[in-house]
Formats: structure tokens, sequence, C-alpha cells
């Protein structure tokens, strides 16, 4: 891994605008944050992290990767043991309909960035989501985002949910292993892993959405997917905790859209990237579109997520969701005042 020289660290702090004064302290300064996994679309909270924006906005984060996709770090945010998640928005509309309230405040990918591939030496044979019958379809976790967008796709392939076998491969580098043992036949994957696998021809993407217009033929819109979300307690009671949490993701994602794609390599922390540099170029050029510059959710692309849900969710579909009530911009706004 390359090492962040300690003069571009201290560069890039000082790219951060001090704010002097605040309107209170936060409530609370020393907080978790938990993530599923190591996949590109959650790097800017760790990123923040390493580049001390979060100390400079005056709280203490520590980061919980569990490593086994973000229905584990979800279940970590309901059950108490973190103050917040760094995980899909899906989540949101979820637990609503199971009359569990958390909200999104910052949204870190206006694009999912999501592929689903066969192995290469299927792609002659499997061409398009109707070829996925009888095969076996890799996942993170039962639950997660990945499960959720590979039953919509297989569906909206004209499949029934008993044509593929969905099976749990864990997130990042044991999924490609697993398809590369032929373990699985397909994958749904992101980068820096898509990157590799593409280098290495050994999957074809079915669909590729890290640009907009992958996520319109995967998902017929642009899907919000990674955002830090918090229980709607949580925020009510910590108001300025969760604005300084914002401020510190609004930075991060300020300088990672300002900086070259060599500067951003060489600050990202090692387990969102390989040990080769040059692989780690292609795969930011690759994706650097993932990262959101406002932080802001839109309220009609949080309805290609709740459409997704609902169309093989019956409880969801069900459930008369307000998805008003899974977002709000309020933080991400302000954060855009304080720093200009």
């Amino acid at each position: 891994m390359h090492a962040f020289p300690r003069l571009m660290l201290v560069i890039a702090i000082a790219a951060f605008p001090v704010i002097s004064t605040y309107a209170a302290e936060p409530e609370k300064t020393k907080l978790k944050i938990a993530v599923g996994s190591q996949i590109l679309n959650y790097m800017p909270l760790e990123l923040g992290v390493k580049l001390g924006a979060f100390k400079e906005e005056g709280v203490d984060v520590t980061v919980e990767n569990f490593q086994a996709g973000g229905s584990k770090a979800l279940q970590a945010l309901i059950g108490g043991s973190v103050d917040g998640t760094v995980g899909f928005y899906d989540h949101t509309i979820q637990m609503q309909a199971q009359g569990k309230q958390i909200s999104c405040v910052f949204l870190l990918n206006d694009i999912p960035g999501v592929l689903l591939g066969v192995r290469g030496d299927l792609a002659d044979k499997v061409k398009t989501g109707a070829g996925l019958k009888g095969l076996k379809l890799g996942i993170t976790a039962p639950g997660s985002s990945t499960d959720t967008m590979a039953r919509y796709y297989i569906k909206k392939s004209g499949l029934g949910p008993r044509d593929v076998s969905i099976i749990a491969v864990g997130s990042g580098a044991p999924g490609m292993v697993a398809l590369e043992a032929r373990n699985i036949d397909a994958l749904v994957y992101f980068d820096p892993i898509a990157t590799l696998l593409a280098r290495k021809k050994s999957a074809t993407p079915l669909f590729d959405a890290r640009t907009v217009e992958g996520s319109r033929q995967a998902f017929g819109g642009i899907y919000p997917t990674a955002c830090l979300y918090l229980q709607q307690s949580f925020i009510d009671k910590n108001p300025e905790a969760v604005q300084r949490l914002v401020n510190a993701l609004f930075k991060t994602h300020r300088w990672i859209n300002t900086v070259s794609a060599e500067q951003l390599v060489d600050a990202m922390p090692p387990g969102y990237k390989t040990d080769n540099r040059e692989v780690n170029i292609e795969i930011i050029n690759a994706s650097k579109a993932l990262f959101s510059p406002t932080g802001q959710m839109d309220i009609d692309a949080a309805k290609v997520p709740l459409a997704v849900l609902g169309d093989f969710d019956p409880k969801i579909a069900a459930a008369k969701i307000d998805l008003i009530k899974t977002f709000t911009n309020r933080f991400a706004k302000r954060a855009a005042q304080q720093l200009k």
C-alpha cells in the first residue's frame, strides 16, 4: 500500500476551511459510525477520519467496519451499539416499513456504482438477466442492498425468485475469490473489485451502474445509494453533533471533487485500494462520479429505490412509505452555508 505522506496530509487538512464559531457545542463528541464493508462507495467516511475533518469539527469518530454487508451495520444501529451508519439509503425505507424511524442526513452517492456480472467463461452464454436462470448469484449478505438489487434485477428480467440461487459470499475480495473459484456463476459487486475483475477479464457486466446511464438501465432511474443515516431519536437529541458529522463529510466530499485522481489515491485509506497505484487511479477515474458534491437527496431520486423495493416486497408496497421521513437535507444545506 502507498503510505500517505505526512506533508500531503498537512496540506489536505489545511485545505479544509476552519469554522471559528458555532451555534452550540456538540451534545456528544465521541461517536461510533458503522459501515458494512470497504466498498468505494463508503470510502469518504474513513477518508474524512484520516484527513482530520471530523476532529476539526470537534467530534471524535470511530469507524466500525463489519466487513459483512450493510445489513450487519444496520443491525448495529438498530441495536444501539453504534451512533450512526454509512450504508445504503434503501435501509431507511425498509425500516420505516417495520415501524422504525431512521433518516439519511448526508448522501454520499448520487449513483449506485454497482455492477452485476457473470464469470468470463459464461459471457458468451449469458448476455442478459434472463440468462441467469439456473445459476448461482453471489451477494454480500441476506437482506443487504446487493440482495435487494439482485432480486429486483432477476424479477425485471422475467425470472422467478427460485430461478436463481442467491448465495451470500461477503463483500469485496471474498466475492471475487468465490467467482474466480467458480463457487458462484455471477456476482453483484462494486469498485475496487469491479476494476480488478475487468482487468483480469474474470467477469463481464450485465449492467454497470457506475454511470447515470447504467443506473437507469438497471433500475429505471438514478438510484441514490450510500448515505449517513441515524435513528431519528438520535438526530432529535443531538442536532449539533449530527451537524458536525455532516460538515466533516461535506468538507471531505468537496476535497474529493476538487483534487486529481492521483492525489485522491494517495490519500485513500489502505482498505479501499489495491497495492498497485496505476490500478487505483484507473478505479478512481471509473468511479469518481460516485461522490455527491452536495450531500443532498432529491425526492424524485428517492422514489427509485422505493419503486425497486416495493416491486418485490409486498410489505413495503403496502406500507405507504412517507419518503419525506426517510431523509433530511437541512444539515447538508447548513454545511454548504457554513463552509463557503
